[in-house]
């Protein structure tokens, strides 16, 4: 069973040579590496154009077209049974694609998700390691919507960079990629499951999600952060409508994110590039939170609300825009001076 990975590369020229000798020390051998090389600034391109391993494949982009389109021209490309989506700057352990490639040969699964261990690094040092891991374990074929909760509750779901995609069935129903500033990979995740028929969970944390402090994504402000991830629960619903019921359960995940988003939203709007009053910080969090279908999910579920954000859903509820504002800015002085116990306390 032949796996093809699929690695959207812009600016990692610091990790090409770390990410070249894992992948060609791997003990299993049928495979092929595509690396889409998106149009660089620094020396990725002259770095993968030196790689020396017959199976190893190279597309050049023309322009930059993002890490979305990139992965879709890696798909149009791949030639194996399964594909995977790795990210050119994160590591996993040796042994992943042994154990994945046996679950392929006995179950011929739809989907293979892997457990993921986060390694937070602070100017190149290691200093926080966390697994990542389902309370399932195994091949699902019924009951998909309370796996697909507990995976979303642990924010599994969302990525790409830990699961393995049947070509088959991205082919049969055209499934790609749609570029947009955040949560590409959850799209994604939607369009595939809720069309697939099984999935195996293999719970293990055998990919390194590596997060560091100089991270794109986590550095960049992004003006349609909290559109974006509204969104994102609305394809979640959808998602569990479509296979199910929107259980309890479900409903607690929802409402409980709605206020992790919501406070997120606010911090960053307390950035230098959001370029934002206090007065203009209250006047959006008036207009964008409180009309939300999503808030008025909260109000009607103050029972589901944990313990750690009943604070935070105290001054939603009561629509105190001055204070949210106030909460964004300390949120965004812990973030800033004390990462890894924000980290740790974000949970």
């Amino acid at each position: 069973m032949k796996i093809s990975l699929i690695l959207a590369c812009y600016n990692v020229s610091n990790y090409i040579d770390k990410l070249y000798h894992l992948l060609i020390s791997q003990p299993y051998k049928n495979v092929e590496f595509i690396f889409v090389e998106d149009c660089s600034t620094d020396n990725t391109r002259n770095e993968l154009l030196a790689l020396n391993d017959p199976r190893i494949h190279i597309i050049l982009n023309e322009k930059n077209i993002g890490a979305a389109n990139s992965r879709n021209r890696g798909i149009e490309q791949a030639t194996g049974d399964y594909i995977w989506f790795p990210d050119p700057d994160d590591l996993f352990d040796t042994e992943l694609l042994v154990k994945v490639s046996k679950i392929i040969a006995e179950f011929s699964p739809d989907v293979v998700s892997v457990g993921m261990q986060e390694r937070h690094e602070i100017n190149g040092k290691l200093l926080y390691e966390k697994d990542i891991l389902s309370k399932f374990n195994g091949l699902i074929k019924e009951d998909f919507n309370l796996v697909l909760v507990n995976l979303e509750e642990t924010l599994l779901f969302g990525y790409t960079n830990n699961k393995f995609y049947k070509k088959e069935i991205i082919d049969k129903y055209q499934i790609r990629n749609k570029h947009q500033a955040l949560k590409e990979d959850f799209e994604f995740n939607v369009k595939v499951f809720n069309v697939i028929s099984n999935f195996y969970i293999l719970n293990e944390p055998l990919y390194f999600y590596m997060k560091r402090n100089n991270s794109s994504l986590t550095t960049k402000f992004v003006p349609d952060y909290f559109t974006i991830h509204m969104k994102t629960l609305s394809s979640f619903i959808s998602l569990l409508q479509t296979r199910g019921e929107l259980s309890q359960t479900a409903i607690k995940l929802l409402v409980n994110r709605f206020i992790r988003y919501a406070l997120s939203a606010i911090e960053r709007n307390t950035s230098p590039h959001a370029k934002l009053t206090f007065k203009a910080q209250r006047k959006w969090i008036i207009n964008h939170i409180f009309n939300q279908d999503h808030f008025r999910l909260m109000e009607n579920n103050p029972h589901l609300i944990t313990k750690k954000q009943k604070p935070i859903y105290f001054l939603l509820k009561y629509k105190m825009a001055s204070l949210l504002v106030v909460l964004g800015n300390f949120v965004k002085v812990v973030k800033t001076k004390l990462p890894i116990f924000f980290t740790k306390l974000k949970g």
